[in-house]
């Protein structure tokens, strides 16, 4: 039982070790070396817990995913309103946005069935968000004639051209933004101007807070 219990730490220390270095810089530069070298673990170690690179990473996204969640039901604790909770985890999102090293980006898409798995995560996201929207529309926060989908479309459109312009590492008008600059402007084209009234206090007393 002991060893079993030894073996589930090693594992969950090197997905941890794993999704670290993917993010800090890239996922073609981190070898099973480095990873091995980092933990003082041998690389046989490694190969007997994980079958390849490709499932180590899918490991270490779901680790991730995992932790994610549990720390958005943890900051949502206490919001007022649905619409405080819409931006509590818009703003987590945009936290891990920031921290990711922009390589990893462009070298996922190398994994199809890692991307598969992501889409279809996302979708479940935007259904969730699209109800989110509309119970918010219910609590009188967002503006009757408000289309939902064609916001997400465009929001998720707009996110998508953001991590295409920073994962190719070039000078542009976008990319002398910060992700926090870029995060906050998009609230403010999108969310903000669906808002009513008093979705709009509730936007403007968020982002005093966390500026």
């Amino acid at each position: 039982m002991k060893e079993e219990h030894r073996k589930d730490e090693t594992r969950k220390l090197i997905v941890e070790t794993a999704m670290q270095l993917f993010w800090e810089k890239g996922i073609k530069e981190v070898k099973m070396d480095d990873i091995a070298s980092f933990l003082s673990v041998s690389k046989r170690t490694i190969y007997e817990l994980f079958e390849d690179k490709e499932q180590l990473l899918l490991e270490a996204l779901k680790l991730e995913h995992k932790k994610m969640r549990e720390e958005a039901r943890k900051r949502i604790r206490g919001a007022k309103h649905i619409l405080e909770i819409i931006l509590i985890l818009y703003t987590l999102y945009f936290e891990k946005l920031k921290m990711i090293n922009t390589k990893f980006f462009k070298e996922i898409e190398k994994y199809p069935n890692i991307c598969k798995r992501n889409r279809e995560r996302e979708k479940k996201n935007n259904k969730r968000f699209l109800a989110w929207m509309e119970m918010a529309r219910r609590q009188g926060l967002f503006r009757e004639d408000a289309n939902f989908e064609v916001l997400s479309y465009i929001l998720h459109r707009d996110i998508e051209a953001i991590i295409s312009v920073k994962k190719q590492g070039e000078p542009s008008e976008l990319g002398k933004y910060s992700w926090d600059e870029l995060g906050r402007f998009l609230i403010l084209f999108y969310l903000r101007g669906i808002a009513t009234p008093l979705g709009q206090d509730v936007i403007e007393e968020y982002m005093k807070k966390n500026k």
